[in-house]
């Protein structure tokens, strides 16, 4: 009964509502709260954001969305912020000096679900060994979520592998056409690496304290 009340409500929406609904739990499930109605008319190419709002308010009357002190909530979403998802680990990855390429552990860490979102099945971890990513606030021992890649925009933190094999966590740099590695803390050095190859870009880190 309830799996035939709630497929009678989802064939009530109209696509625009869908979309606007899916917009919604895309941008929860990326960042973990809820997005502003002026964000979401930008994420949906809407230039008026009032007519996003009055999707919003149908979406609340069918029971889909809520708003608590002026927030969006999801029906559903709470619990699945709260839940953990299992994510491969991949050993140490060197925050210092490049090290042999890293060895897939067959160990898995619990992580939040929002975290990971919808790339779950394209996440994987690795525990951080040194200290050459200390001023981007990732520190010796660390967890570090990474969406499997072999492409990354100059400026994205990665895990790169260099053409002896070894692979190291820093910063990707492109300057006319070349390729740099670069830390986050004084006391080490960029790395040219026109060879690298890519293995993974960050999308979250984890610390306990």
């Amino acid at each position: 009964m309830v799996n035939k009340m709630v497929n009678k409500l989802r064939r009530e929406l109209t696509l625009k509502q869908t979309a606007v609904l899916r917009a919604v739990e895309d941008f929860v499930l990326e960042h973990g709260y809820a997005p502003t109605v002026r964000g979401l008319a930008a994420a949906l190419r809407m230039a008026n954001p009032s007519a996003v709002f009055k999707h919003l308010q149908s979406l609340e009357r069918k029971g889909y969305l809520a708003r608590e002190g002026g927030e969006i909530r999801v029906a559903g979403f709470p619990a699945l912020l709260e839940s953990q998802v299992k994510v491969p680990m991949a050993g140490l990855v060197p925050a210092g000096g490049p090290r042999e390429a890293f060895d897939v552990s067959g160990e898995a860490m619990d992580v939040p679900a929002w975290m990971v979102g919808r790339r779950r099945g394209n996440i994987f971890c690795i525990r951080v060994d040194g200290k050459s990513m200390i001023d981007a606030y990732i520190d010796d021992g660390d967890h570090v979520l990474l969406e499997r890649t072999n492409t990354a925009s100059s400026g994205e933190m990665v895990v790169a592998m260099l053409g002896d094999g070894s692979v190291t966590l820093k910063r990707l740099r492109q300057d006319d056409g070349r390729v740099y590695l670069v830390p986050e803390n004084p006391a080490f050095q960029p790395i040219e690496a026109p060879e690298a190859k890519i293995l993974g870009r960050v999308v979250g880190v984890l610390r306990k304290y």
